[in-house]
């Protein structure tokens, strides 16, 4: 469900579009952790600090999710909280300072996008459309968090080289867990920075209920697909 909230530009806004491992809706399968959120660009990217986050993480037994974005508090953020019941088929986009809680409701049907082919990767640049071949290898496993964790290295080059596309080779090696259904620990590099995401302080036990629901005193405003928000 955490996918189809990519066009969310509330959720866009509060995770800075790019490093956060998705939070995926999973019955049975209850926790909370720290997700820290590591950046160091490269040489060749001026006037841009290296950047550490935290997003605090909720998962219950039913499936529904919440992420705290902005902990510790940035000084120049907005604190978001991001919240997704897919038995209701509802999210809700919690701002803080303004006490107002956005809820979007999910089309019925909704049809997910069509993937591309396997092993080509299509990203959307400032000049157009770029393909990238994908190539994949197994890095065997490794306890993390006390969990077991299966590795695996994703390296992507450009497929026809074009204006306005990085023709650098981009690597990303994430260790995913079976267990939790959730990557624990991802690193990845490009020309432009290397990062490092990794779950911390994994609590198994369940969530308090209270934190999948926007607070009472809370103004709601309704949003509808494809609509700018308000």
């Amino acid at each position: 469900m955490r996918r189809l909230l990519v066009t969310f530009s509330i959720l866009a806004l509060a995770s800075g579009g790019f490093g956060q491992v998705p939070l995926v809706s999973v019955a049975g399968q209850p926790f909370s952790a720290d997700e820290v959120i590591i950046q160091n660009f490269k040489p060749n990217v001026h006037s841009v600090s290296p950047s550490m986050k935290t997003i605090r993480l909720y998962r219950d037994s039913a499936g529904r999710t919440r992420e705290d974005f902005s902990i510790p508090r940035d000084p120049i953020a907005t604190p978001f909280v991001n919240i997704i019941d897919p038995l209701a088929g509802v999210s809700y986009s919690l701002d803080t300072e303004k006490k107002i809680v956005r809820r979007l409701l999910y089309p019925k049907p909704w049809t997910p996008p069509v993937n591309p082919p396997e092993g080509v990767v299509i990203m959307q640049s400032s000049k157009g459309i770029c393909n990238f071949q994908t190539t994949s290898e197994p890095l065997g496993s490794q306890v993390i968090e006390g969990m077991v964790a299966e590795g695996k290295r994703i390296a992507s080059v450009l497929l026809t080289p074009k204006s306005g596309c990085d023709e650098n080779k981009a690597v990303n090696e994430n260790w995913y867990s079976p267990e939790l259904k959730m990557i624990l620990l991802e690193k990845t590099s490009n020309s432009l920075w290397d990062g490092t995401t990794r779950l911390e302080h994994i609590n198994r036990e369940e969530p308090d209920s209270r934190l999948f629901q926007p607070p009472s005193d809370y103004t709601i405003v309704e949003l509808h697909w494809n609509e700018p928000v308000k």
